[in-house]
């Protein structure tokens, strides 16, 4: 880790940009997590401000997301979806749909750090109905980490999710409930049996159950769990700077192997080419060392 920070700032004096961004983007979190820690206690400064002046915009964005720590990253990400006028909804809804409840817990406290308020008290300031209900209780870090779901069991929660409300519809506690505390493999043994048994897909019932913005966190959830390659795969095709960024970002150390491969089957090429073909400079090798 030593040479690595001798190298950047050997490189930072020499205006080497490619250096840097070639030496960040080969290391893992944790790697680059004791780099910043050790260019601090060697230089007394920080090394992204360092770096800050150096980059342009989309690489600037790309190193600093890297240089986070992957809790922090994510807390950022909530925070930029809710604040100013309006909230992104499909941002917000992406994190909080596609991050393991222990992560999530870490997410939760290092929001209140980092931002100084609770993320619980934040959500229920900038959503509402159903879709409030869900995201704050997905932030409880309660989910099942059962990955050998019980069919018996499992049945009866399907039973119990068509009985007491209305017809055609699915009580919000009961559908909130399922999607935030059971486990990926059980939300999709319930899905199955629920359209097996009443001869419906779940989500046209949920549908005419919850609001919009509840109903696209359901249906974001449910891709994500049934193929997360290709969940991933779709939002890089747009090729939106903040998109790659962010995925790239969060998924280079989870499942880039599997996005990579939903990727080609999904549009007969490579990601890399398409990445190299919309993006330019060092962003470019930046984006393509994590792929």
């Amino acid at each position: 880790v030593m040479s690595d920070v001798e190298e950047l700032q050997k490189s930072l004096k020499e205006n080497d940009i490619t250096k840097i961004v070639e030496l960040i983007c080969k290391r893992t979190n944790s790697e680059r997590q004791k780099i910043k820690e050790i260019y601090y206690s060697t230089w007394e400064v920080e090394l992204e401000k360092e770096l800050e002046s150096k980059l342009s915009d989309n690489a600037k964005d790309l190193i600093k997301g890297l240089l986070m720590t992957p809790e922090d990253f994510d807390a950022y990400q909530i925070y930029i979806s809710m604040k100013g006028l309006g909230t992104d909804e499909l941002l917000l809804s992406e994190i909080l749909s596609t991050r393991p409840s222990r992560h999530l817990l870490v997410v939760k406290d290092r929001y209140q750090i980092l931002y100084k308020e609770p993320l619980e008290e934040d959500i229920k300031g900038d959503t509402s109905k159903c879709y409030k209900k869900i995201l704050c209780e997905i932030i409880q870090g309660k989910r099942s980490d059962n990955p050998y779901p019980n069919t018996k069991k499992m049945k009866e929660i399907v039973e119990n999710l068509n009985e007491g409300g209305e017809k055609g519809k699915i009580q919000e506690d009961k559908l909130v409930d399922c999607f935030a505390n059971r486990s990926y493999g059980e939300i999709c043994t319930i899905c199955r049996l629920y359209e097996k048994m009443y001869k419906e897909p779940i989500l046209d019932v949920i549908k005419n159950s919850v609001d919009s913005d509840a109903y696209d966190f359901f249906k974001m959830q449910l891709d994500y769990i049934s193929d997360s390659g290709s969940f991933f795969a779709e939002k890089l095709h747009d090729f939106k700077d903040k998109d790659l960024n962010r995925i790239l970002i969060s998924r280079s150390e989870v499942d880039m192997d599997e996005i990579r491969y939903a990727y080609k089957e999904l549009y007969k090429t490579e990601l890399v080419d398409d990445i190299k073909e919309n993006t330019k400079d060092d962003y470019q090798l930046g984006l393509t060392i994590l792929i």
